[in-house]
């Protein structure tokens, strides 16, 4: 930090505010993790033996990682909508 950039990392990655939860590069690489895996396990690039196991818990961490972000979204979007609160009109008087 200097007295230019009050708020920043030092390596200027993030100005401003710190961002919060997964970011979308690294939701793409467990995503291509998840790919690789379920490739080297099974089809033509299957792998044999203790490679494959490998490959196979690595992707399965990272499809256990994608879908606890996928329910926190959900969870997220559900919170975010917020339905009108059904009030009983009272007579004037």
């Amino acid at each position: 930090m200097s007295a230019l950039t009050p708020d920043c990392d030092p390596d200027l990655s993030n100005c401003g505010s710190p961002v919060t939860g997964p970011r979308i590069r690294s939701t793409v690489v467990l995503a291509a993790l998840v790919t690789v895996a379920v490739l080297s396990v099974t089809g033509e690039l299957a792998v044999p033996g203790a490679v494959a196991f490998l490959a196979g818990g690595a992707g399965l961490v990272a499809a256990l990682v994608l879908g606890a972000r996928t329910v926190r979204l959900g969870q997220r979007a559900v919170a975010a909508v917020h339905l009108p609160a059904l009030h009983r009109s009272h007579p004037a008087g």
